[in-house]
């Protein structure tokens, strides 16, 4: 294997020189003509740095390291992890960055793995929606002090966290406002995940556009759950059971999803029980990620993924190279897109 010295024999420059070209480290005080001199010369010998090597000196790796949990069947199907990829990998092809996935059963084995992502391998780490119950990000911090990382949906307040995300609390306002607008005063809201920060986001934007309009916030009709059909399924039945007989009349006229996927699971159950929507149920979702909601008419809150993933990856490349300082948060702004699935209240 061709080694520095002969580049530098080759190119007739000392190996300090070759060094600072070929791992873009000082080029500044190198003229143009040197630089490609130096390069042409380690083409013609067949001479490639050391990636490994580059990174655990502190130099740029042209290399990016994307973090995430899953155990689902498929990742590339996944209504917000196949896009979001597809969005970051998009930006690294054109920035000709190599790109490790690190993808993990769970955020306790991110947790173990912290040191093999920071001894070398890459310039930077995206994180793909961590938990915020799980202490993955403050570690990360401590024992990686200089490993630039963005957080990818999710917007968690924190200084020097840099975060590209849906603005989840104008995505909730906007969903509520909408059934405001159109004569709804009982909203239900069914959630998602506690443990993601979308949902107390989404969650604040409920309550707020409430608020704004002078309804009463009923916890009685904030039902939990997690992002997935099943979820909304199960609380509409619970919605059924709690408002029966003699408390028919308190039945909220609207519900609010705080995803696609499960106002999905809340249209399916509402046919099941003979509830028809929207002339009985209004109900609106947050994605607008596949044709689905197209097809079964769903009014919902559009956020592009895809984009989120592009922007997150531009961040965290002017992390790595200095352009940017950590604390730099990126929201992308919601919105209304109208269907079938709601209609003004009938009186």
């Amino acid at each position: 294997m061709a080694s520095i010295r002969e580049v530098a024999a080759e190119a007739k420059v000392s190996p300090g020189t070759v060094s600072k070209v070929l791992n873009e480290r000082g080029n500044a005080s190198i003229s143009r003509a040197t630089q490609a001199r130096v390069r042409e010369a380690a083409e013609r010998i067949g001479y490639h740095p050391s990636s490994i090597a580059r990174g655990l000196a502190g130099m740029r790796m042209n290399a990016i390291g994307v973090v995430m949990a899953y155990d689902e069947e498929s990742l590339t199907s996944d209504p917000y992890l196949g896009p979001c990829l597809d969005g970051l990998l998009s930006i690294y092809k054109q920035e000709r960055q190599k790109v490790t996935l690190f993808l993990e059963q769970n955020w306790d084995a991110a947790l173990q793995n912290i040191p093999f992502y920071g001894d070398g391998h890459c310039d930077g780490l995206a994180l793909i929606i961590p938990r915020t119950t799980h202490p993955i990000v403050d570690t990360l911090r401590s024992q990686r002090p200089h490993l630039p990382f963005v957080l990818v949906g999710d917007s968690r307040e924190g200084e020097g966290l840099t975060c590209i995300d849906l603005d989840n609390v104008s995505a909730g306002r906007m969903a509520t406002e909408h059934l405001i607008s159109l004569g709804h005063r009982r909203i239900a809201a069914f959630q998602g995940n506690a443990d993601f920060c979308s949902n107390d986001q989404r969650f604040k934007g409920y309550r707020d556009a409430l608020a704004s309009a002078g309804l009463p916030y009923d916890p009685e009709i904030v039902y939990p759950g997690v992002y997935f059909a099943e979820s909304g399924v199960e609380n509409v039945r619970r919605m059924q059971k709690q408002f029966t007989g003699d408390n028919r009349s308190g039945r909220p006229s609207a519900i609010f999803c705080f995803s696609d996927s499960i106002a999905f699971g809340a249209l399916e159950a509402l046919r099941k029980y003979d509830i028809h929507m929207p002339t009985e149920i209004s109900v609106i979702g947050i994605d607008d990620l596949t044709t689905t909601a197209q097809q079964r008419g769903l009014t919902t809150i559009r956020q592009s993924v895809r984009s989120i993933g592009q922007r997150a990856a531009i961040a965290l490349l002017g992390l790595a190279r200095g352009e940017i300082t950590p604390g730099f948060r990126d929201l992308q702004l919601p919105e209304l897109v109208l269907r079938s699935s709601t209609v003004a209240l009938q009186q």
